[in-house]
């Protein structure tokens, strides 16, 4: 027996295993900077207080690029802009450190 969206019953279809895998991205990288600010506030030369500006900053540049990005691509289809945001998402999260 097969499900509504064409998959065998008990098995995920790809969509749904790419969407997982882009929320798995997005929250670790939200998460992982809590864990790494004693080794930033080393780098840096600062204190772990001042390194942990850095989320802020971060939670602030999702502030602004959610709606700056949501508006431009209101007219683009949608499965197509979510791929086109998961891959350039993924390039940058696996690009080398400069």
């Amino acid at each position: 027996m097969s499900s509504a969206a064409g998959a065998p019953a008990g098995k995920l279809p790809f969509v749904v295993r790419v969407l997982a895998a882009g929320t798995f991205l997005r929250g670790t990288t939200e998460c992982v900077i809590a864990g790494l600010l004693p080794e930033i506030a080393d780098d840096l030369g600062v204190s772990v207080a001042h390194s942990g500006l850095l989320i802020t900053a971060f939670a602030i540049g999702v502030i602004i690029s959610g709606p700056t990005m949501a508006l431009p691509t209101l007219r683009l289809p949608q499965r197509r802009t979510l791929a086109l945001a998961l891959a350039s998402f993924a390039n940058l999260a696996a690009a080398p450190p400069t």
